[in-house]
């Protein structure tokens, strides 16, 4: 029994995990001298990762990654409002297949907000005070809980 329990320890001894260790770097070489060996390198080592049960283990060089998505963006926002005419000199309006009252923000391009209210299916927001130039109008669609933003240019 004792024979077979040393038998056992030594094979699972004898048993070793190879990583492969490699280097990005901007420098490194190696050089030998009889029967000595010597490398070296500038730079970050790069070590693949070891996994256990589905959980990934560093293995000393660096904390092992466990690389998700923690959100996904939602391109394709199908949001239906129009806004319009652009380019404009007096009024926008904004038109909904449902809704009748958005909430909207103008900034200009520096940064500074110019308007943000709410306003109505029918009833324009009043542009004819600002001056020529880019603006960006992002209206808010509360029911949906999504924005849109466009770019429109005052005449």
């Amino acid at each position: 029994m004792k024979k077979l329990l040393l038998v056992l320890l030594i094979s699972s001894i004898g048993q070793a995990q190879s990583i492969s260790k490699q280097v990005i770097g901007a420098a490194g070489k190696t050089q030998t001298a009889g029967n000595s060996k010597l490398s070296w390198t500038v730079g970050e080592p790069v070590v693949g990762l070891m996994t256990a049960g589905g959980n990934q283990l560093g293995n000393g060089y660096y904390p092992a990654l466990n690389l998700q998505a923690l959100s996904v963006e939602d391109i394709d926002m199908n949001v239906q409002i129009k806004l319009y005419p652009n380019p404009t000199s007096q009024a926008l309006y904004v038109s909904h297949p449902e809704l009748n009252s958005f909430m909207i923000t103008v900034v200009d391009l520096n940064g500074k907000q110019v308007y943000a209210g709410t306003i109505y299916k029918e009833e324009p927001l009043d542009v004819s005070n600002y001056t020529q130039g880019m603006y960006l109008v992002t209206i808010e669609n509360k029911a949906a809980n999504k924005k849109n933003t466009y770019k429109i240019i005052k005449k």
